[in-house]
């Protein structure tokens, strides 16, 4: 009898709940609101009903096995109530708590679990059935109404779907639902039809999805049929996950059949769709459906709210799929998104909507309400809805897959089932098993997996008579409540025994206990029960025949048909069986009280379930599940627990299974003799007074006594307590007997047992079950003459030789009668330490025996020692040659194993062997998944070589690890870098959030944010740690504050003329304060992370002073200023705020709608906004009903950054929704014949570009024509195109250049009239060509403005065709197109040539002859023509006879000659901070500032020319340096910006400032961490950012649009790499060494700096490495890791470095003075004493090592004890030499030397000589070259890299010779018996054991094999023990000869 634990008294905790619910009606008088106040009270009335619905209440309990921490733990209930749901989560280890309640307006008809996926984007045409969808898996609660249903995801999304019919029940599947509609009566005599309109089963695999009809498909190979489940006589009753199935019953036939549940198959539906059409083209309505049916009553009241009401879709709500549950009505779903992605609606969630029921008056409806109707019609015939009507593209298919037999006679709605299930049985078989309650019968049916895994195949029905049945997932178990009452458990079809479950009453008494329990509606719980009974309630025991008396005389009323009448009656008591969670389950009496009970565990020791699990294997499948049902009855009878130990119980099951008499045996006789007392016995009074030898042997058996002899006798030299010699004689001998089941099984049973006491010995915390287990083998190897055996367990464990020696009762003849498995073997113990040492002393031993999935540890480290010994062998054949698998008996029988082994079969097998044999050894190790944890349960001497494989590849690991494995060897920097490469969202960097904006400021006011205050200060301090630069520029960037007018009034000035001189002076620095905001965004670009519930901080655009010393406001209000002034800085302003938003995944288009600003009115900062969302891809999300909102307003600016915005976020895709965008702001991109829309010139200007930057890079021919043509495009018609023409002629050449980014070679022949030589046309001039196609007709009325004849007006075409022609053949090297660009070098053709003109041509032909730009002086003297340098400024000092030289030409053009190779210089090393380029650079500002300060010398070229000049350098200084803080260029950044008001502002215009704040921000661009890429495509949108043209004044777009100038966003990428210590999270310098790829013009070049700092271009790198002797090295390579590098600068450029070992940081140390301190300590051993605290804490952060130095060496002085000493030692050299994992085995290789004085262990000399054979074998010298390790003992250079240093290893050994030497001595009497073979039993010293296992003496049996004459001399005993050392084998003739003297 087994028995049940923690029986309590159950209450449902929601009947509880439900009676402090406020319940329906008060909720909904509170919460809802209407117009009239009458109608929640008539709404109340009509749920009054004086039929009964049904069942009240209802629950059920579940525990899945979800990621969610602790859901497993506990139990989960839903309880329903009428109109209430209780969702609530506890157990019996803790207290319920509710999670959700739910009120719902109609009563609840069931509520249950349900998932469901959200699927990924993928390739819908991939073929696949399985449920299983990649996607975001969503979990939570359905709660079905009888006409909607209601889903409540654990994310906190609701979801709430109507559903087309009434609902009979819901069944949960694999991620989806399925429903089975109510058949009315009049359904069920209309003639069946395939069709959708009778389907009974839809599916649901998302609640915003559509509910679908299911198709089934069934019949025999060859002749399937698919169908629509119509037949309304085939009903659900059970469904699963895994497997995915259903189970139905048909009432009529009166059958079972299972389904296989899946998805719908294309052709499937293509068959389904042609039937319907075939069979259903005139539509026959089905008739009477409505006039009992209160569904169609809910389809005339529902098809007026929404068209989602029936199997059938509707053509017009099909296209745009409006009223999706995924969004409200108004709002359609995005081109390409999935609607189920889609946040749920809200207006269906209300109590209002589901309170629109029918009403009784409704006209009756027809079938033609299951068509979907359209919006707008709420009445619809059959004529319309056959017109109208589209069947619903099914889902869910079920394919028949088994059905029972059919019963001799029909049960018909009888024999339905009312509960199935799946179990398994203890071997691993499946059941599927349903109750027939009709016929209180329980059938099971075993089903298994196809050898392919793609079918199920079913076997025979198995009957087990039962009223109630219920699975123990959990124990592999089942409960059956047998007809008599009497509850039983089985396994599978096989009973094991009685369940007694303590509370309830047993016998006859039955009835009288039938007490009134708790009512259904009382709140008050019942006591709880546990199953501990008082002792004296355990007298009584249970045996296995023990039958309950009959309870009542009336006999149980059976069908005719039963064959169950020979069953006694039993105990009606127990009335059903339910809510059965992992092992727990509710047992329900017929008078509805309940109990919660818990079927007890099979074992608590992991040594007994190893054991288990081992013997499973090796028997067959019956008798293993004899062998475990046995078990579980011995430890679970009532009263088994506690009487004796598990151990002692299992030792006794099991031999008593195998026959033996276990009362006779010495192992088990003491514990059944303690076990036979009865309490009452064991607590009689004594007879006597004085002590008895039973008192002695008491004392000499307790744990007290055992555990002082083991800790203290053998320190204080006492001789071990004898026990009283027992004068009884002895039993008499017994024999076994050959009838116990597993007496021939019991060779296969020891050798089960002997493998896990092997697997035991490799877990040191299982060390107690191995000492039991080898009672046990000792045992059975004695009994079965295994004599190796014997002694191999008595050397491990020398007190087995006190086991007094008694016959054994197996006799020889016996022996022959039993089955010896294939792999017994009795010449050789297979052990998995002697593999180990033979293997590492160069012998090849036998393969190593093994059970899958039992020896999972021995499996893995023979798998691991066969790498690490055969490191010239594939991996897989290394494992192969040293691993052996033991069969399965389970094989044999023909059934599939239980378990698999999978280990061998994983793709790290093909590994090379020609790859480090200890870096493969790792890996393999973190493919196993070993980690720290096991590796510290693995004895010394085991893991010992591990952890030198982990230490050698701890310094240079390979870069292409998995993240575990770095892990693994301690290197937490490069595991955390890994971890960052597999995210995908970018995070913030740490501490983001945590930081305070404006710190240096104590109030933080509005008028303060100034929009700098979110930078990385971490990052800034360690990167520009000594001096102020950050500040100066945040300070000359500053535009939120009023600037300082430091005016003197003079005494001749009136104050009026004062106050106008303060506003002009005010006027001409809001000049520069305007153009501040250019370049503020380049500065903080991706620096603030924003709250998702906050609108982003836009800083105001200040243009107010402050006069001291009062500081009186100034403002400009007396002076006139231009019209809208400030329009196009509040862009900028507002791209400059836009930009500071780094790269965060809330950003959605909610949020930007929701900084849109709080007036209706659209802002010029909002649309710059909107401009910044673009560049930084944010705007993709934004919602395509908002864009055209935002268009629609007609907001110029608005447009303009929107506009710009889509572009840059779809760069380079040619989106088609976006160019429709941009097209209908472009007239060339209509049709000449559309219609003429008012698009302002700007607008046009941007969309032009904008159309450049779509096709950036395509090369698409069609765009690229249009855009040639727009080059010259004509002003007009009539008063259009006449102002700002030069704008968008540059801006559509360089759209052209954008989509035909060098492709200039590949457009020759493409059209009559190549474009080359149409862009020259229009650089240089001549006679205009004429218009085709479109723009003739467009162009056909001339302009009523201006006149420009016949000539190509160059003025208007030559910037945009120049750059265009330069972009066109970039880096081409065409000599023809180099030669139209080059700078005229004669007086005649300069004067053809605007000298504006010459600088964009000098850019051009850069860009063509790109590879040979070089950042030198001489590439600029060869650049700049002849006559330039020699007639430039140079007016009053040569005198030329030629009097034709303008030499104010010359200056002219050597200005802007000079200006467009400084452009070139700085695009092509843009972001490289190359000194030669900015030296280059300097020269010519050296220059030009001369010229500028030299008055004649500027009147020669004219002052705005020497500006455009001088801010052109500046800018490419600023591009070449740009992300360095460059304090050369920020000199001259503030000069130049310090040039305010008169004289300045004749010649220092807005462009200027721009140009100068743009220079600022790309030194500090994006706060530092970014700079410029050279990438061609980063080239091309530079050019448009930093065009040499800029803005005269704030609204000055002539040439160029401003918008423009934020396009660097595209060529700006993170380039910085800022380390952070991983174990303190601080910043920190690290050197770092950059290697570059060899190229034409050098080779093998690289350079050492620190980081942080910015990285080149990676694509000319090769390697990038971390240096120094401070931290540990990492290396990035471009063929191996360089994706790691690219992840790391993506994710904020953070590199997490660990510090190693003595070190400091570079900030706490710069020089390395206490570093070299530590150093000088960690050579000098002399210096060490006893270690203290502070002096390990500078060494290592491990808190571990920490707490024990704290323990032992917190209060210790100098003096300390030798052991203390000891310790220090060790804790010194492991923490400064970093191997802390070291410190354990050197703590544990003491102990066992300390402990070897006293008292050896024979586990400890084993540790001890695998580790002595590790060092000695050859494999571990690989680093030094040597063959044997103690010849580099003095080696300096050896010391620290092995874990264990030879010296150590040494005095270990010698102190153990000594030792053990010395014992021998002392103990030759006892080493001479056991050479004589004489019985050593009984004398057994603890030491002596270890004495022959430390000297490999052989077994005795071995010994008795030589047959030597005389005294062996050393030859012979070589010949015979070749495995002994010489010296073992000396000792061994001595003993000898002594041995024969006597």
């Amino acid at each position: 009898m087994i028995t049940a634990c923690d029986t309590q008294d159950f209450v449902p905790f929601g009947r509880e709940y439900v009676h402090q619910h406020p319940g329906k009606f008060q909720i909904q008088v509170q919460n809802v609101a209407h117009t009239d106040p009458g109608l929640p009270l008539l709404k109340s009335f009509r749920d009054i009903s004086i039929q009964d619905n049904g069942r009240k209440e209802h629950w059920s309990f579940y525990s899945g096995a979800s990621t969610t921490e602790g859901r497993g733990r506990f139990d989960e209930e839903l309880y329903v109530n009428g109109h209430i749901v209780v969702w609530s989560r506890g157990g019996q280890d803790g207290c319920r708590s509710v999670i959700k309640t739910f009120t719902m307006d109609t009563p609840v008809i069931q509520a249950l679990w349900c998932k469901f996926v959200i699927p990924e984007k993928s390739n819908h045409e991939e073929i696949c059935t399985s449920l299983d969808t990649k996607g975001k898996l969503q979990t939570g609660v359905c709660v079905v109404e009888s006409s909607c249903v209601s889903c409540y995801m654990e994310d906190g999304s609701e979801y709430l779907a109507a559903l087309p019919f009434q609902v009979a029940n819901v069944w949960s599947i694999k991620n989806g639902l399925l429903f089975e509609r109510t058949v009315s009566p009049s359904e069920f005599h209309t003639s069946k039809r395939d069709a959708p309109n009778q389907t009974t089963v839809f599916s649901m695999l998302h609640p915003l999805d559509e509910v679908a009809p299911v198709i089934i498909k069934s019949g025999t190979l060859g002749a399937n049929k698919t169908s629509y489940l119509t037949d309304n006589t085939q009903h659900i009753v059970f469904s699963s996950d895994d497997p995915s199935l259903v189970l139905t019953y048909d009432t009529m036939v009166g059958i079972h059949s299972a389904w296989k549940v899946r998805k719908v198959l294309q052709t499937e539906c293509e068959a389904i769709a042609a039937m319907w059409e075939q069979t259903n083209s005139m539509f026959t309505p089905v008739h009477n459906l409505n006039q009992s049916s209160s569904m169609s009553r809910y389809y005339g009241n529902l098809s007026a709210q929404s068209p989602m009401v029936s199997p059938l879709r509707s053509y017009s709500g099909r296209t745009p799929h409006l009223m999706s549950h995924s969004q409200s009505p108004l709002i359609m779903n995005p081109p390409g998104m999935d609607r189920r992605s889609q946040s749920p609606a809200p207006f269906l969630d209300n109590s209002l909507h589901r309170l629109h029921t029918p009403s009784p008056q409704m006209a009756p409806r027809t079938s033609g309400s299951f068509y979907r109707s359209p919006a707008n019609m709420s009445v619809i015939n059959e004529a319309i809805a056959t017109e109208w009507a589209e069947p619903i593209t099914p889902e869910i298919c079920l394919e028949h897959i088994w059905t029972e037999n059919a019963p001799a006679i029909r049960d018909g709605s009888l024999g339905k089932s009312s509960k199935a299930f799946f179990t398994r049985d203890l071997c691993g078989q499946q059941y599927m098993c349903y109750l027939i309650s009709y016929r209180q019968q329980l059938r099971c049916v075993k089903f298994e997996e196809s050898n392919d895994l793609k079918r199920i195949v079913f076997g025979t029905v198995n009957i087990i008579p039962c009223k109630d049945a219920i699975p123990i997932e959990g124990k592999d178990l089942l409960i059956i409540l047998d007809i008599s009452g009497v509850l039983y458990v089985y396994s599978g079809i096989t009973r094991i025994n009685r369940l007694h479950v303590p509370i309830l009453p047993i016998g006859s008494l039955c009835n009288s206990l039938l007490r009134q329990t708790t009512p259904l509606h009382s709140p008050v719980r019942g006591g709880v029960f546990t199953s501990s009974r008082p002792s004296s309630a355990m007298e009584t025991r249970f045996d296995e025949d023990f039958q309950l008396n009959q309870i009542s005389p009336v006999a149980t009323e059976l069908d005719e048909t039963s064959h169950f009448e020979e069953f006694p009656l039993g105990c009606a008591l127990i009335h059903a069986l339910r809510d059965n969670v992992k092992a727990r389950f509710t047992i329900e009496l017929s008078n509805g009280h309940m109990f919660r009970c818990t079927l007890p565990d099979m074992t608590n020791s992991s040594g007994i379930d190893l054991c288990l699990r081992a013997l499973k294997h090796m028997l067959p499948r019956d008798l293993a599940m004899q062998m475990i049902g046995r078990w579980l009855t011995v430890r679970n009878s009532p009263g088994a627990v506690g009487s004796q130990t598990e151990w002692a119980m299992f030792t006794s099951c099991l031999l008593g299974m195998m026959g033996y008499d276990v009362g006779k045996l010495p192992i088990t006789e003491k514990e059944l003799e303690t076990s036979s007392l009865s309490p009452v016995s064991a607590k009689r009074a004594r007879t006597s007074d004085h002590g008895t030898d039973e008192d002695w042997e008491y004392l000499l058996g307790g744990e007290l006594h055992q555990f002082m002899e083991e800790s203290v006798g053998d320190i204080l030299g006492l001789s071990p307590c004898q026990p009283v010699p027992d004068s009884t004689p002895l039993s008499h001998a017994s024999t076994i007997s050959t009838s116990g089941i597993l007496f021939a099984y019991m060779p296969a049973c020891f050798t089960a047992l002997h493998l896990v006491y092997e697997e035991l010995k490799l877990n040191t915390l299982l060390f107690e079950d191995l000492n039991h287990l080898s009672v046990l083998l000792w045992q059975l190897s004695h009994d079965l003459r295994c004599h190796l055996y014997v002694d191999y367990y008595t050397r491990d464990f020398p007190k087995l030789l006190a086991l007094p020696i008694v016959p054994s009762q197996i006799k020889e003849d016996q022996l022959d009668k039993m089955q010896y498995p294939a792999v017994f073997i009795s010449t050789e113990v297979p052990s998995v330490y002697s593999w180990i040492l033979k293997s590492l002393e160069g012998l090849s031993p036998p393969a190593q025996l093994y059970i899958p999935n039992v020896c999972s540890n021995m499996q893995n480290i023979v798998s691991l020692y066969a790498l690490l010994l055969n490191k010239h062998m594939g991996t897989e054949q290394a494992i192969d040659k040293c691993l052996r698998k033991v069969p399965s008996s389970v094989l044999s029988e023909g059934h599939r194993a239980p378990t698999c082994d999978i280990s061998m079969s994983k793709s790290y097998c093909r590994s090379s062997p020609t790859q480090n044999f200890l870096e493969r050894v790792v890996l393999y190790m973190t493919q196993l998944g070993m980690t720290e944890k096991e590796l510290m349960y693995l004895p010394v001497g085991i893991v010992l070589p591990l952890r030198e494989a982990i230490f050698h590849c701890r310094c240079n690991p390979p870069s292409d690890w998995p993240e575990e494995a770095y892990t693994l060897i301690g290197r937490e920097d490069i595991s955390k870098l890994l971890s960052l490469h597999s995210r995908d969202d970018v995070v913030p960097p740490p501490g983001i959030f945590k930081r305070k904006p404006n710190p240096q400021s104590p109030s933080n006011t509005k008028e303060e944010d100034d929009g700098m205050e979110h930078f990385d200060d971490e990052y800034l301090r360690l990167r520009f740690s000594e001096d102020l630069r950050v500040q100066e520029a945040r300070r000359m960037l500053q535009s939120s504050r009023p600037v300082t007018i430091a005016l003197t009034q003079k005494p001749e000035i009136s104050d009026h003329d004062f106050i106008e001189e303060q506003e002009r002076h005010l006027y001409s620095i809001c000049i520069r304060t305007m153009a501040l905001s250019t370049g503020r965004g380049m500065f903080t670009m991706s620096t603030y992370y924003p709250v998702p519930t906050e609108t982003l901080p836009v800083p105001k655009l200040c243009l107010t002073g402050k006069a001291p010393p009062r500081n009186t406001t100034v403002d400009l209000s007396h002076i006139d200023t231009p019209p809208n002034m400030t329009a196009w800085p509040q862009f900028h302003n507002g791209v400059a705020a836009g930009l500071r938003i780094a790269d965060f995944s809330q950003i959605d288009s909610s949020w930007i709608v929701f900084n849109r600003p709080q007036t209706n009115e659209l802002t010029n900062e909002y649309a710059g906004f909107l401009m910044a969302l673009g560049l930084n891809k944010h705007l993709v999300k934004m919602n395509i009903l908002n864009k055209h909102d935002y268009l629609s307003k007609g907001h110029e600016m608005t447009t303009i950054g929107l506009l710009l915005g889509l572009s840059a976020a779809s760069r380079s895709t040619m989106d088609l929704a976006t160019c429709k965008i941009l097209s209908i702001h472009l007239p060339a991109m209509l049709p000449p014949t559309s219609t003429e829309l008012n698009v302002s010139h700007n607008v046009q200007v941007a969309a032009i570009l904008g159309i450049g930057l779509l096709f950036q890079g395509t090369g698409h021919l069609h765009t690229a024509d249009i855009l040639l043509q727009e080059i010259g495009r004509p002003p007009g018609p009539e008063m259009e195109n006449c102002t700002d023409r030069e704008s968008y002629s540059l801006a559509a050449g360089l759209a052209l250049g954008l989509v035909m980014f060098g492709k200039g070679q590949e457009t020759v022949g493409t059209s009559d009239l190549s474009m080359a030589d149409t862009l020259y046309h229009f650089m240089v001039g001549g006679h205009k060509r004429p218009l085709t196609g479109p723009s003739q007709e467009r162009y056909r009325t001339p302009s009523y403005q201006i006149q420009e004849g016949n000539l190509v007006n160059v003025d208007v075409t030559s910037p945009g065709a120049t750059l265009a022609l330069g972009m066109l053949y970039f880096n081409t090297k065409n000599s023809a197109v180099s030669e139209w660009l080059k700078v005229p070098n004669s007086q005649f053709m300069l004067d053809q040539v605007r000298p504006d003109f010459l600088l964009l041509r000098t850019l051009a032909r850069g860009l063509v002859m790109w590879d040979t730009v070089l950042p030198t002086m001489d590439f600029l003297k060869q650049t700049i023509p002849q006559i330039l340098y020699d007639y430039a400024f140079q007016q009053n000092h040569v005198q030329d006879e030629d009097s034709n030289i303008d030499f104010e030409t010359m200056s002219h053009a050597f200005c802007n000659v000079v200006a467009g190779v400084s452009m070139v210089i700085g695009l092509k090393f843009a972001g490289s901070a190359n000194q030669t380029a900015l030296e280059t650079l300097l020269q010519c500002m050296a220059q030009s500032l001369k010229v500028a300060t030299v008055p004649h010398l500027t009147e020669q070229a004219g002052k705005v020319t020497v500006e455009n000049c001088m801010i052109t350098i500046l800018v490419a200084m600023a591009m070449v340096m740009a992300g360095t803080g460059n304090l050369e260029v920020m000199r001259h950044c503030r000069m130049f910006s310090a040039r305010v008001g008169p004289p300045y502002n004749q010649y220092v215009m807005y462009g200027s400032h721009m140009a100068i704040s743009m220079a600022i921000g790309l030194l500090y661009l994006g706060g530092g961490k970014y700079t410029l890429s050279t990438r061609p495509e980063s080239i091309a949108v530079m050019l448009c950012a930093f065009f040499p043209k800029f803005p005269t004044h704030s609204n000055d777009n002539r040439y160029h649009l401003q918008a423009f100038r934020h396009l660097y966003v595209l060529a700006s990428e993170l380039r910085t790499m800022l380390p952070r210590d991983v174990d303190t999270g601080h910043p920190c310098y690290v050197p770092v060494e950059i290697k570059f790829k060899d190229t034409p013009h050098y080779s093998n070049e690289s350079y050492k700096t620190t980081a942080p700092c910015t990285l080149p271009d990676l694509d000319l790198l090769v390697e990038i490495k971390i240096l120094g002797p401070r931290y540990w090295p990492i290396v990035f390579n471009c063929n191996k890791n360089w994706e790691n590098l690219r992840s790391l600068l993506k994710h904020n450029g953070t590199l997490y470095v660990k510090q190693r070992a003595g070190h400091l940081s570079y900030v706490e140390d710069p020089n390395g003075y206490r570093s070299m301190l530590a150093r000088s300590l960690t050579v000098d051993q002399s210096s060490q004493t006893c270690v203290k605290p502070d002096v390990i804490k500078a060494f290592t952060a491990d808190p571990k090592v920490l707490a024990l130095t704290d323990y032992f060496f917190r209060d210790q002085e100098h003096d300390a004890s030798g052991l203390l000493q000891v310790l220090s030692d060790v804790l010194y050299e492991c923490v400064t030499l970093e191997k802390p994992e070291a410190i354990s085995t050197h703590i544990d290789l003491d102990q066992v030397t300390r402990r070897a004085e006293f008292r050896s262990t024979s586990m400890g000399i084993s540790q001890l000589k695998l580790i002595f054979a590790y060092y000695n074998m050859e494999h571990s010298l690989t680093l030094e070259g040597g063959s044997h390790l103690f010849q580099t003992v003095g080696s300096e250079e050896f010391q620290g890299r092995q874990l264990l240093k030879p010296d150590f290893i040494l005095a270990v050994s010698s102190k153990l010779k000594n030792i053990f030497h010395k014992r021998l001595t002392d103990n030759m009497d006892f080493f001479l018996r056991y050479l004589k073979g004489e019985s050593v039993q009984g004398r057994a010293d603890k030491g002596l054991m270890a004495l022959l296992l430390w000297y490999n003496i052989p077994c005795r049996t071995k010994l008795s094999q030589l047959n030597l004459q005389g005294p062996p001399t050393l030859p012979q005993l070589h010949s015979c023990l070749p495995y002994l050392h010489v010296s073992m084998l000396m000792m061994l003739q001595s003993a000898w000869n002594r041995l024969h003297g006597q």
